[in-house]
């Protein structure tokens, strides 16, 4: 994915990790005296230490942009498809609290189709991890 103006736009988590991730590698690649400076480096770990536990990790571009289309009837904010990416919810109970006004937009069926289009576009994270591992190893 490409930011068009890292100013005026918000990211997944799995945008914010590629970029730490490519970041990483170009201060890991550089010269001595233009590799990033302590307090940087702290934040890059302690960052890919959170997202690397987190579904961000396995996310794919593709499986992002399917989740959107599939979520597109809904007509959800963009603050909302964002956190239904960032926190893949797995249970009617976590979509009612991402999504505002949840009761008076949605019906019980709907919140129900809503974590089955999660599931099916976003694999659950340890059936992702254990494949990842498979193909690396």
């Amino acid at each position: 994915m490409e930011i068009l103006d890292p100013q005026n736009t918000v990211l997944t988590n799995a945008e914010v990790y590629n970029i730490v991730v490519e970041k990483k590698k170009a201060f890991s690649s550089a010269p001595k005296d233009h590799r990033a400076s302590p307090a940087l480096r702290t934040v890059i770990y302690e960052t890919l230490t959170y997202l690397s536990g987190s579904p961000a990790a396995t996310q794919t571009e593709e499986q992002i942009k399917s989740l959107i289309r599939a979520l597109s009837p809904y007509k959800f904010t963009g603050a909302e498809i964002l956190q239904l990416i960032n926190l893949r919810p797995k249970t009617a109970v976590e979509v009612q609290l991402v999504i505002e006004e949840c009761e008076e937009r949605l019906t019980e069926e709907q919140v129900n189709e809503i974590v089955e289009i999660v599931k099916q576009n976003f694999p659950i994270q340890s059936e992702t991890k254990n494949s990842l591992e498979a193909a690396e190893g």
